[in-house]
């Protein structure tokens, strides 16, 4: 797996209409700053991590490359 910095990843839902990433401090966070995007569920493919470059990785694609997938895998 690749070494990582925690503070590299922020916890985020990608609407799957719009593409548009919303952050919070935990996933159901993220999904209530959704507004009004049809974000309804979190589901594998619209919930996962946020990287300081900008780019939305899902929950399995973090747990492929770094190995973790939950908010809670984040806290010191």
């Amino acid at each position: 797996m690749k070494p990582f910095n925690k503070s590299d990843f922020t916890p985020a839902v990608r609407d799957p209409n719009s593409e548009r990433v919303y952050t919070g401090p935990d996933h159901l966070a993220a999904l209530q700053s959704a507004e009004d995007d049809d974000i309804h569920y979190l589901g594998q493919e619209n919930t996962g991590f946020l990287h300081k470059d900008g780019t939305f990785y899902t929950r399995a694609e973090t747990e492929k490359e770094w190995g973790f997938k939950t908010s809670e895998d984040l806290k010191e």
